[in-house]
Formats: structure tokens, sequence, C-alpha cells
């Protein structure tokens, strides 16, 4: 079971990335954190849980950019 602590240090690492890349779909995400697919995945729900980030989808597929 993961850990809180290091949900919450995965999940500053991808708000780092997004905040220099402004937007950034998965695989990015993905490349550019070298998170496992479960990592990135608990590491968004919880930015998009504490509303530190916003999921959106374009015709390219679905991204992530910070909150408003």
């Amino acid at each position: 079971m993961m850990n809180l602590e290091i949900i919450k240090e995965n999940s500053k690492a991808v708000y780092q990335v997004i905040h220099q890349a402004y937007s950034c779909t998965f695989n990015e995400l993905q490349r550019l954190t070298r998170l496992s697919s479960t990592d990135l995945c608990l590491a968004l729900a919880q930015l998009l849980r504490d509303s530190k980030i916003e999921q959106g989808k374009n015709d390219l597929g679905v991204y992530y950019q910070l909150a408003a």
C-alpha cells in the first residue's frame, strides 16, 4: 500500500512539471516524472482532490493543467 507521504512527494513533482509546461498529457507526465502508471495516477488524484490542477479533454486526448 502506498504511503500518503510518498503520494504527496510524487504530487509535488507532478505539479512542478505541469507548472513549467503549462499543460501535459498523461504520457508526457509519465515520461517527465518517470513515475509508474499507478504512482502517477495517485499523484494526479491527490492534485485534483486538492483543486491544484484541472483535467480537460481536447482533440489530442486528456490533459492536465494548473487550476485557474
